[in-house]
């Protein structure tokens, strides 16, 4: 475009703008788009597809936080009684990937948020090598409050224990619901604790890992806990393996 062309288009919008502040206007007028039937189609599915998602959504939301309200109030078992806060989970209601480990420590009992300790830390870097972030993904433990190995007192550190089987029994119908309202394709499971409570298997994490098995319909693989890969990092390469399977599984549908 000529510069003379330009400043004749420039001078000729300048006097349009001005005609319309002359006639009060506010808003440039726009004609509205006229579209072919097909894209009239097409645009009404994409809008529908939206509203659904979101009603999906702000009722999966509602859902957790009811249940939410049953744990903050349980005290089914010993654990209950104990602990300083309850963990429940967190992240996307909407989401096709779920972690799930043991049970809260120390800092998790503290805050109320599951994995936020220096194992929760590398979990996050996990998820993050994963292209997801926390709140784009789930996470929460098969019980959810703080096993301790000397419950009178919740201030100790270096007080954590693994779950018995019977505490995770009490407790894991809390995670079937919440794997209920989000539905992941999915799920994650941290460690040989948790891989037992959901599977009852008698294998060690080792000889499991990276295997995929079934909990009440979902696809399962269970992975060495990142408090395991703070205290061996050889163990980092495995973990990464596992983490591609399921990059590709949520990409292709193939795992």
């Amino acid at each position: 475009m000529k510069q003379s062309e330009y400043f004749k288009i420039l001078k000729l919008t300048k006097r349009s703008l001005e005609e319309y502040k002359n006639w009060g206007e506010t808003e440039i007028y726009k004609a509205p788009i006229t579209r072919n039937p097909i894209e009239k189609s097409i645009l009404k599915k994409e809008r529908q597809k939206t509203f659904t998602t979101t009603t999906k959504v702000m009722n999966s939301n509602e859902e957790l936080r009811q249940l939410e309200e049953q744990v903050n109030s349980c005290q089914k078992c010993p654990l209950g009684k104990n602990r300083l806060n309850a963990v429940f989970g967190v992240g996307s209601s909407n989401t096709d990937l779920m972690f799930v480990g043991e049970g809260p420590g120390y800092d998790e009992d503290h805050k109320g948020e599951p994995f936020i300790g220096r194992a929760g830390q590398l979990l996050t870097k996990i998820i993050e090598a994963m292209g997801k972030t926390r709140e784009t993904v789930y996470i929460a433990n098969i019980v959810k409050c703080h096993p301790m190995i000397d419950p009178s007192n919740p201030e100790k550190r270096a007080n954590d224990r693994p779950p018995t089987q019977e505490e995770m029994e009490v407790c894991r119908h809390y995670l079937d619901m919440q794997l209920d309202i989000i539905k992941p394709k999915i799920i994650v499971t941290l460690g040989a604790s948790s891989t037992k409570g959901l599977l009852n298997n008698g294998e060690s994490i080792s000889e499991i890992r990276g295997a995929v098995k079934e909990y009440n319909g979902i696809k399962l693989m269970p992975t060495y806990h990142p408090a395991a890969l703070l205290r061996n990092p050889s163990l980092k390469k495995f973990v990464w393996e596992d983490m591609k399977k399921i990059m590709r599984f949520l990409e292709t549908g193939k795992i």
